[in-house]
């Protein structure tokens, strides 16, 4: 959650934390931070390690550290050590903690619960020195708390569906995910069509999956003017004059056919992508490489890869594009295509996963694997101001239905099913107490 480069599990877990905080429910967060825990060192010499900046380990040195805290595999239990930040200064965290209540790391926690699945074929365990009523986790790790309720959100089943999008050691995506929804109390997922494919490739009763959609966190606080400001300055491109895109440069973003539409599509507009570089990205890197060899400056590339960039930019060229392209070949939920709703900006995306049905009727659909069909829609969206229009005035009625007020009450239904009851919107001070990694 505090990495630069997060990207959507950790947006879903910033989310997730602000839908409690925003109901007033007690929440605690789980880090996983590398830390040397030195015995009587205390809270305040915790938080200090946590804070501070290690260097990272060498693939020996993990291995080695993974050997000797899991008793060489004979040990599952990592531990969250209390973390106290109240005399810390943390404002100037960037990007800054997700709202809160108390604060536990139980060190490389996540690489640690890894390495015991891939020696054991057992999830970790975690054990907390606090009362949790519920630990939900973010995404398929093979981790689970002791002594209370157990939620894993499952954004997609892509690893089993599509696992050349992917990189996974042989057999061991399945293996994980079957032991975490074997272990699960409770299921979680994003779209009513995430929820049909995890119930499909993993075998599990309806009654074990809940939908819940994902919530939209409010844009970072700047306006048109100074987004406009922003564009022109820093970017050197003009407002309304290209076409924007968000993600990881990973094969499921499926941005080598977007590149191509875009080419054949003859708009005269640029496209700018941003995001932090993911896996298998190759093919797209020597694209990109390939039309900046064809531009005698670089004013003339068309196409332009930004890497990963600070929320307030990412808000300011979104408002500022002609529209938003987010063809993916799949996607559980789709966050970048509601941000860009919210703000009334056009929106071109992808009839594969969830994310036609979480657009509905406020974006322009196109097939993701077929070039011709994208190119052609690119050009009618730049083209068609009327069209342009309709779809940004749809926009923020379609985003509104991710509101955190509705996420809390499909959470709500969710916990009920392990006997966890969430206070009602008149009782937003209950003694619920809920953790989150």
């Amino acid at each position: 959650m505090l990495r630069r480069d997060g990207t959507g599990i950790a947006s879903y877990a910033r989310s997730l934390a602000s839908t409690f905080a925003s109901a007033g429910v007690p929440t605690a967060l789980l880090l996983d931070h590398r830390v040397p825990v030195t015995r009587g060192l205390g809270e305040i010499g915790i938080a200090n390690q946590v804070f501070g900046n290690l260097p990272p380990a060498s693939r020996t040195g993990w291995l080695l550290e993974l050997l000797i805290r899991s008793r060489f595999g004979l040990s599952r239990q990592v531990v969250g050590h209390r973390v106290e930040t109240a005399m810390m200064r943390l404002a100037s965290l960037d990007p800054s903690l997700p709202p809160h209540d108390r604060l536990f790391n139980a060190s490389n926690g996540m690489a640690f619960a890894n390495g015991v699945f891939l020696l054991r074929k057992h999830l970790a365990e975690v054990v907390i020195p606090d009362k949790i009523t519920l630990a939900h986790w973010t995404g398929a790790a093979p981790i689970r708390l002791r002594g209370a309720p157990n939620v894993y959100t499952l954004h997609d089943v892509i690893p089993l569906q599509m696992p050349h999008l992917v990189l996974d050691r042989p057999g061991l995506a399945i293996r994980r995910f079957r032991a975490v929804a074997g272990a699960a109390d409770h299921i979680v997922a994003v779209s009513e069509r995430a929820r049909e494919d995890i119930i499909e490739m993993l075998g599990l009763p309806a009654e074990r999956v809940s939908v819940t959609y994902q919530p939209v966190p409010h844009s970072p606080p700047i306006d048109q003017e100074a987004s406009a400001r922003l564009v022109r300055n820093v970017y050197a491109v003009q407002p309304g004059e290209y076409a924007f895109f968000c993600g990881a440069l990973e094969p499921k973003k499926n941005l080598y056919r977007l590149i191509e539409a875009f080419t054949l599509s003859g708009v005269r507009l640029k496209l700018l992508l941003a995001g932090p570089l993911g896996w298998l990205h190759d093919d797209v890197r020597k694209l990109l490489e390939q039309l900046g060899a064809n531009a005698t400056e670089p004013g003339q590339l068309q196409v332009r890869w930004l890497g990963y960039l600070p929320r307030i930019h990412l808000a300011a060229l979104m408002r500022c594009a002609r529209f938003f392209a987010f063809p993916s070949l799949y996607e559980g939920f789709g966050l970048p295509v509601v941000e860009a709703m919210q703000l009334g900006v056009p929106v071109l995306t992808s009839a594969a996963g969830g994310l036609a049905e979480v657009a509905g009727d406020a974006a322009l659909i196109v097939n993701p694997l077929d070039v011709s069909d994208m190119a052609r829609k690119i050009h009618m969206l730049a083209s068609d101001a009327y069209l342009r229009r309709e779809l940004a005035a749809r926009g923020p009625v379609q985003a509104a239905r991710f509101s955190l007020a509705s996420h809390f009450e499909r959470l709500a239904l969710a916990y009920k099913q392990v006997g966890v009851t969430l206070p009602d919107k008149a009782d937003l001070h209950a003694e619920v107490e809920t953790a989150c990694t």
